[in-house]
C-alpha cells in the first residue's frame, strides 16, 4: 500500500525538523550502568547503529542510559536466537519498548519529532468495480460489485488500467487475476496489491482513481505496488506460520535465501528493525535515520523501503559513482539484478527517458514540489 499524504507530509515535516532546535523534553534518569568489562566496541557499534543522527546531539549521559537497556536486550536477543525463535521474548518486549520510546524522547528534544507521530489516518475504503483477469487481459466485471460505480465512468478506469498496462513490460500483469477500484477520497491511500492465494502464485491489485490525476505521483505509486509483486510473490518468499531466524521474516511470510527482500534486509535493516517495530509509529524512526531513507514511507518497513527504493530506482538515471548516503545505496541496490535492470530499462523506454533523465523532467518545476 502507499499513501500520498503520508509520503508528502512526512518527508516535508522531516526537512523542517532537521532544522530545528532543542525542545523542552527532561533527559531521562540514567539507570545503573553495565560493568566497564561487558561494553566491546561491538556493542558500541551496534548502539550507534540504533541511534542514527542521535549520536551527534545526545549526552554521556543519555547515551549510557541507551546502552544501559541495549545491555539488557542483546543477551536475550541471543539467547532466543540461538534457539532458533523468531518472535520476541516477553521481557525482551518490554525493554525493546522502552528502548524505542527512549530514543524517541531523545528525537524529539534534539531533532524536532512529534509524540504524535505522522498523525496517519486510514480512511474506510469503498469499493466501485472489481474485475476478473482472464488469461488473455480480458476483464470480466464482478457481479457483486454491480451499481456501486459512481463518480467516474467504466471507459474512464479502463483508459487507467490500459495507462498501468502500457507502463510496466508486457506480460508483467500475467500473475494478476483480479483488478479492484476503490476510493477513500483524495490524498489517502493510492494503490495496493495482495497475494490471492496461500503460495503468493496469484495477485490483485487495487487503485483509486481519485490519486490518478498526478501523473507523476501516480507512475511512482504503480512501481512501488508492482515492486510489492516482484518481492513477496511465491518465487521469493514462503506464506508460513513456522517463522524462522535466518532470513527476513514477518509474521505469516518467510523471505527465501537470495530473494530481493532478503538481500535488502541483511544489507540495511539488520542493525534497527527490532526498534523500528517497536516504535507505535516511524516517523521518529524515520528522524533518527533521516539519510538511510528515499521517503518517510520507507522508513515503515523493508517491505516498504525496497519499494520506494524501487520505484526511484527505475525513474532516476543511475548516479555512476560511488555514494555514502544510504538512501543512495538503496536505489543502486537493484543494479545488482540483471533482470531488474531490464525491466526498468523497458520501463524508461514506455516512459521516453533518456538513460540521464529523470521521471521529474517531464513536469515543470512548479509541480515537482507536489511529490515528495
Amino acid at each position: 500500500m502507499r499513501n500520498k499524504t503520508l509520503i508528502r507530509l512526512g518527508a516535508a515535516l522531516a526537512l523542517l525538523s532537521m532544522l530545528a532546535g532543542c525542545g523542552g523534553t527532561p533527559e531521562p534518569t540514567p539507570s545503573p550502568s553495565a560493568p566497564a568489562a561487558e561494553i566491546t566496541p561491538e556493542i558500541q557499534a551496534e548502539l550507534d547503529a540504533q541511534l542514527g543522527l542521535l549520536t551527534g546531539y545526545i549526552t554521556e549521559e543519555e547515551r549510557q542510559a541507551a546502552l544501559d537497556l541495549w545491555l539488557q536486550i542483546r543477551p536475550i536477543r541471543e539467547a532466543r536466537l540461538a534457539a532458533g525463535q523468531w518472535a520476541w521474548r516477553p521481557r525482551e518486549e518490554t525493554l525493546l519498548t522502552e528502548l524505542s520510546a527512549l530514543y524517541d524522547q531523545y528525537t524529539i528534544k534534539y531533532l524536532g519529532g512529534d509524540e504524535a507521530g505522522f498523525g496517519y489516518t486510514n480512511p474506510e475504503e469503498t469499493t466501485l468495480i472489481a474485475y476478473s483477469i482472464g488469461a488473455d487481459g480480458t476483464l470480466i466485471a464482478d457481479p457483486s460489485t454491480a451499481g456501486q460505480l459512481t463518480g467516474w465512468t467504466e471507459e474512464e478506469l479502463m483508459l487507467l488500467w490500459r495507462d498501468m498496462t502500457d507502463l510496466l513490460p508486457e506480460g508483467a500483469f500475467a500473475d494478476f487475476k483480479r483488478l479492484t477500484f476503490f476510493t477513500d477520497g483524495p490524498e489517502e491511500t493510492v494503490a495496493w496489491v495482495q497475494a490471492m492465494d496461500d503460495p503468493g502464485d496469484t495477485w490483485e491489485i487495487a487503485v483509486d482513481p481519485a490519486d490518478a490525476g498526478d501523473r507523476r505521483y501516480f507512475v511512482e505509486t504503480i512501481l512501488h505496488e508492482y515492486c510489492h509483486y516482484l518481492t513477496l510473490n511465491s518465487g521469493q518468499v514462503t506464506y508460513t506460520t513456522s517463522q524462522t531466524v535466518d532470513t527476513y521474516n514477518e509474521y505469516g511470510m518467510v523471505a527465501h535465501a537470495g530473494s530481493y527482500i532478503d538481500d535488502f534486509y541483511q544489507t540495511y535493516w539488520t542493525d534497527y528493525l527490532d526498534d523500528c517495530l517497536a516504535c507505535g509509529d516511524t516517523y521518529n524512526f524515520f528522524l533518527r535515520h533521516y539519510d538511510d531513507f528515499v521517503t518517510a514511507y520507507a522508513s515503515t518497513n523493508p517491505s516498504e523501503d525496497i519499494c520506494e527504493a524501487f520505484a526511484y530506482f527505475v525513474l532516476w538515471p543511475e548516479s555512476g559513482q560511488a555514494d555514502d548516503d544510504v538512501w543512495r545505496q538503496k536505489i543502486d541496490f537493484f543494479y545488482n539484478y540483471p533482470e531488474l535492470v531490464t525491466f526498468r530499462d523497458q520501463v524508461r523506454n514506455h516512459l521516453g527517458l533518456a538513460e540521464d533523465q529523470a521521471y521529474e523532467d517531464l513536469f515543470p518545476a512548479a509541480d515537482n514540489s507536489a511529490a515528495a
